[in-house]
């Protein structure tokens, strides 16, 4: 169990944001080095090699670990009115109902992919969908990760997959993965239309500093929002279809 900490002693003129990054994997170092970069005072860390480290209260707590440690960071939410991003894939399937508990107290953003590609990728799967051929097209998603991914297809394949069928797109995509490669992620979805003719969508992630910065750009705007569960592409959707100008002034708020 996370240890207790004293509320942050409040700030002067403009709060600054403080963060708290659960996690020590390759994301949650980028994610150190984006708030470095970025001047963001991290206030919290948790690891499991180390436990809890706590100097205050964050206003966002940033979940780049584990499923297995997801009830420490529940608890720690819940029990400090912390909001959340959360970022561990495949959370549901062992956590769902505890999930949906912390998101009745404070906004719990699910952002299993924060590449602002992928949501375009999956964007245009939705499109793709909504167009009829005259012949049905043969749907494959790939997903290729360096070979030390876990063996099961990735969250964000299946993402990808959904969006289709969840466009009206049929049949169902096959999925496919591949192990191995440089260090960079991808995903595919190609949709083929008899022998003649096919589409492919790709998308690739080469680093993770720009991921690492959209969680912040994100953080930034998580306390905003009254307590319940926010998918990231509702995040995103909102942040693309917004004014320069617009955009300026809610951040000003």
């Amino acid at each position: 169990m996370p240890p207790d900490a004293a509320a942050a002693a409040p700030l002067h003129g403009d709060p600054q944001l403080t963060v708290g990054i659960v996690g020590a994997g390759r994301l949650g170092g980028a994610l150190l080095r984006a708030c470095a970069d970025a001047g963001v005072p991290v206030s919290l860390r948790a690891r499991a090699s180390t436990g809890w480290t706590v100097e205050s209260v964050p206003d966002v707590l940033i979940d780049a670990g584990a499923p297995s440690g997801f009830p420490e960071v529940a608890a720690y939410c819940l029990q400090h009115g912390v909001p959340l991003l959360e970022c561990v894939s495949h959370l549901r399937e062992r956590h769902s109902a505890l999930l949906d508990e912390v998101a009745a107290e404070v906004p719990v953003l699910e952002a299993v992919n924060l590449s602002f590609g992928s949501y375009l990728q999956r964007r245009l799967a939705g499109l793709v969908a909504g167009v009829h051929h005259f012949t049905v097209p043969h749907v494959d998603v790939l997903d290729r990760h360096p070979a030390r991914k876990a063996s099961r297809v990735s969250a964000t394949a299946e993402r990808l997959a959904a969006a289709w069928t969840d466009g009206g797109g049929h049949p169902e995509a096959e999925l496919g993965l591949r192990r191995g490669g440089p260090e960079v992620g991808e995903h595919s979805i190609t949709w083929t239309w008899g022998a003649d003719e096919a589409l492919t969508v790709h998308h690739q992630v080469t680093s993770l500093r720009a991921v690492a910065r959209t969680a912040l750009a994100l953080a930034r705007r998580l306390p905003r929002h009254p307590p319940g569960l926010i998918a990231v592409d509702d995040f995103f959707h909102t942040f693309s279809t917004t004014s320069l100008d617009d955009r300026s002034t809610s951040e000003a708020l």
